[in-house]
């Protein structure tokens, strides 16, 4: 598979910019996960959600928290998403059409 770099992005600049932009999906990964982790907590403390394992990884530092079932869906999506979208094209026109109705929906426009 032969992969093309952009008119974009020169040679010089691909590294560095490989490095952030994986920097950048690592951070964006982590947030989504602590993100579900901390819903999944609050909708147990209200009775909004079925009962899952809850680990406390750490005795030191509360809230501290994993969870297998969640990152086990986590995972599955990921993957399915992942498969879901043919080429590159695709997951740029979804992330725009959700960007687009995210704007749309939380706008205070009357």
């Amino acid at each position: 598979m032969l992969i093309v770099i952009p008119l974009i992005i020169a040679d010089a600049i691909y590294w560095p910019a490989f490095v952030i932009a994986t920097a950048a999906a690592i951070v964006a990964s982590q947030a989504t996960i602590s993100a579900t982790y901390s819903i999944i907590k609050q909708a147990l403390a209200l009775g909004c959600f079925p009962r899952v394992k809850i680990v406390h990884t750490s005795k030191k530092f509360l809230g501290q928290i994993y969870i297998p079932d969640i990152n086990w869906v986590l995972m599955i999506l990921c993957i399915a998403v992942t498969a879901g979208f043919k080429n590159q094209s695709q997951i740029g026109n979804a992330y725009g059409e959700l960007f687009l109705l995210n704007s749309l929906a939380s706008s205070d426009a009357k």
